[in-house]
Order: structure tokens, then C-alpha cells, then sequence
């Protein structure tokens, strides 16, 4: 009977030392997965960001070009908007 309870034991051991490596695993798994998945996130933002700045250079180029071939209605259009959200803004008093 004693030799039976350390052979169970004894099993039972080695079975809590390979679930410990099995979790070792999966947590390391885990992790480089989950790495993975962070720079792939940050890859993608990063496009997204130059994208955005591309973009917004080409606006602002069109907007300079569209200022430099019409000044008088950049200014009158820049007034109208200001007065415009003057009057908007005075309303709420």
C-alpha cells in the first residue's frame, strides 16, 4: 500500500511538473503573441499617420493655390466665416 501512495505521488508530481512547463509555454506563447499583435497595431497606426500627413500637405497646398489664385474671395469668404461664427458665438449670451 505504501509503495502504491509514492508511486501515485510520485506521478502526480511528474504530472504538476509538465503542466508547469506547459504553462511556461503558453504563457510565453502568450506574450510574443501578444507582441506580435502590438507592433503589427503600431505598424498600422504609423501608416495611418503618414497617410494623414500626406494628405493634409496635399490640402494645404490646394488651399495656398486656391488663396494665391483668388485673394479677393479668400478674404471676403475668411470675413464671412469669422462673422459668421462671431454671431454664433454672441448668441449664447
Amino acid at each position: 500500500m505504501a509503495i502504491e501512495i509514492s508511486k501515485d505521488v510520485d506521478r502526480l508530481r511528474k504530472e504538476i511538473d509538465e503542466m508547469r512547463t506547459d504553462l511556461k509555454a503558453l504563457t510565453r506563447s502568450i506574450r510574443e503573441t501578444g507582441l506580435e499583435k502590438g507592433k503589427e497595431a503600431l505598424d498600422q497606426v504609423e501608416y495611418l499617420r503618414r497617410r494623414a500627413g500626406k494628405h493634409a500637405a496635399r490640402a494645404e497646398a490646394r488651399l495656398e493655390r486656391g488663396i494665391e489664385e483668388r485673394p479677393f474671395i479668400s478674404v471676403v469668404a475668411a470675413f464671412g466665416v469669422g462673422f459668421l461664427l462671431a454671431k454664433l458665438l454672441d448668441s449664447g449670451r
